[in-house]
C-alpha cells in the first residue's frame, strides 16, 4: 500500500512538472528558485578624478545596490569617485596599474590586473566607461569570458582638440575594440548615428540612453537665490554669470574668460563665478590677471552640492569645446537657469527648440552678443529659464535614464 502511495505521489510530480515546464520557461522558473542567480555587476573606468562619468557610474552602483545587485567598482589613479563609492557603502577597488595616458607596458599590466579583478569577482555584467577603459576592460572581459558586455561613452574622445595622430589612434581604438562588446550606449542621437557611420560595430546592438535628473531630490537641495549667494559670498544686487565646470582644457575656461574680458570691465555691476577646480587652474588664473580681472571673477573651488548652489545665477554659460551630455548644463536647465551653450556634444540638442541659446565653439562675439541680450533683458531670461526647467521635466528624467540603463542588464543577462 504504502509502495503504491509512493510510486503515485512520484507520477503526481512527474506531471506536475511537466505541466510547468509547458507553461512557463526554463529561464522564468529558474529566476524565481534561484533570484540571486547572475546579479554581480562590476563597473570600470579610467580614473576615480570626479567627472560627469565617475557622476554617472556612482548613481547607477547606488541604484544597483538598492535592487539587489553586488556590485564593485573600480578606478585607477586617486580621486574624488573612491571617497563617495565609500562614503555609500559601494565596494571600491583602486586599479594600481590603469593610468590615464597611453602606454603600452602599462596598459599589459593593467589588462592583467583587470583580468585578476574579473576572476575574483566573477561579474555576470562588465560596465565600462571612458575611453581608455573601452579597449582594455573589453579585452579583459572578453578573455574571462563575462557574460554581457556593456560600454557607455560620455563623448568619443576622437572628437577632442588633439594632434591627428592621436585622434586616429582613438578611432581605430574604439573600433577594433567595438567587437568586443555586446551594447554600446550613447548619451545622445548624434554619437550613435556616428558610430554607425563610423562602423564603431558591437556584438548586439548600439543605443542611446540620455542623461537624466532627479528633479525631486534636486529641488530638496538646492538654495534659494539669497541663500546661494549668502554660501557663496556673492552681491545681492549684481548679475551674476557662471558656470561649474572641472578644469580641464576641453572645458575652454581661459579662452571663455578671455573673451568676457570686454564685457566684464565695461560692467561694473556684473560678476563671473566659477565653481569648480583642475589641473588648468594655474592658466586660468593666469589670464584673471592678464586682463585685469581679479575683482570681476571668483573661482569658487570645488563644491560638494555645486547643483544646490546654481540659483546664485542669473545666467548659466558653458563654454566647451567638447562635451558628451553635460550634467552641469542638465542641473542649471533643472535649477531654472537661462543657459548659453556651445555647440558640442548634446547641447544643442539638449537646448533646442527654445530652452537656451546656442553659439558655435571658439566664437567670442556670439558670445558677447549672447550675454547681452539676456543682461538686458529680464523677461527673456525668466522665459527661457522656465522652458529648461520644462525640458528636464518631459525629456531628461533619472528615472527614465535608469531603468532603460537596468533594462539592458536583465534582458540581455538571461
Amino acid at each position: 500500500m504504502s509502495e503504491t502511495f509512493g510510486i503515485l505521489v512520484i507520477e503526481i510530480c512527474l506531471e506536475f512538472g511537466a505541466w510547468c515546464l509547458e507553461f512557463f520557461p526554463y529561464s522564468a522558473i529558474l529566476a524565481v528558485i534561484m533570484p540571486i542567480a547572475k546579479r554581480r555587476i562590476l563597473f570600470l573606468i579610467t580614473t576615480a578624478d570626479w567627472g560627469g562619468e565617475q557622476h554617472f557610474i556612482l548613481l547607477a552602483a547606488k541604484e544597483a545596490k538598492k535592487r539587489g545587485y553586488e556590485i564593485r567598482l573600480a578606478a585607477g589613479e586617486t580621486g574624488e569617485l573612491e571617497a563617495r563609492c565609500r562614503e555609500a557603502g559601494l565596494n571600491f577597488r583602486r586599479l594600481k596599474t590603469v593610468k590615464r595616458s597611453i602606454s603600452p607596458f602599462a596598459d599589459l599590466a593593467a589588462l592583467y590586473e583587470i583580468r585578476l579583478l574579473i576572476r575574483d569577482f566573477k561579474p555576470d555584467v562588465v560596465h565600462l566607461n571612458s575611453s581608455k577603459m573601452s579597449v582594455v576592460g573589453s579585452m579583459a572581459a572578453q578573455l574571462e569570458k563575462v557574460p554581457l558586455t556593456i560600454y557607455r561613452i560620455g563623448g568619443w574622445a576622437f572628437l577632442e582638440k588633439l594632434g591627428w595622430l592621436k585622434r586616429l589612434i582613438y578611432l581605430k581604438s574604439e573600433q577594433w575594440s567595438a567587437s568586443k562588446k555586446d551594447i554600446i550606449v550613447t548619451v545622445h542621437p548624434a554619437d550613435e548615428a556616428l558610430a554607425k557611420k563610423l562602423h564603431i560595430t558591437p556584438r548586439q546592438k548600439i543605443v542611446t540612453i540620455p542623461n537624466g535628473i532627479d528633479l525631486i531630490s534636486f529641488d530638496v537641495a538646492a538654495l534659494s537665490k539669497s541663500a546661494a549667494r549668502q554660501a557663496l559670498g556673492l552681491d545681492e544686487n549684481k548679475i551674476v554669470i557662471g558656470t561649474t565646470a572641472n578644469f580641464y582644457p576641453a572645458k575652454n575656461l581661459p579662452w571663455y574668460l578671455q573673451s568676457l574680458s570686454p564685457l566684464l570691465q565695461a560692467n561694473a555691476n556684473l560678476e563671473n563665478v566659477i565653481i569648480g577646480d583642475g589641473p588648468e587652474r594655474a592658466r586660468i588664473v593666469d589670464v584673471i590677471k592678464q586682463f585685469g580681472l581679479e575683482k570681476s571673477v571668483r573661482l569658487i573651488g570645488r563644491r560638494d552640492n555645486a547643483g544646490a548652489l546654481l540659483k546664485a545665477f542669473d545666467i548659466f554659460c558653458l563654454p566647451s569645446s567638447k562635451e558628451g551630455m553635460p550634467w552641469a548644463l542638465l542641473e542649471a536647465m533643472a535649477a531654472g537657469l537661462p543657459c548659453i551653450a556651445t555647440d558640442v556634444g548634446a547641447c544643442r540638442w539638449m537646448l533646442e527648440p527654445n530652452a537656451g541659446l546656442i553659439i558655435p565653439p571658439n566664437n567670442a562675439g556670439a558670445l558677447l552678443e549672447s550675454l547681452k541680450v539676456l543682461i538686458a533683458n529680464p523677461e527673456e531670461r525668466l522665459r527661457l529659464g522656465q522652458a529648461a526647467r520644462l525640458a528636464i521635466q518631459t525629456r531628461f528624467r533619472l528615472e527614465d535614464t535608469i531603468n532603460k540603463t537596468f533594462e539592458l542588464f536583465e534582458k540581455n543577462n538571461q
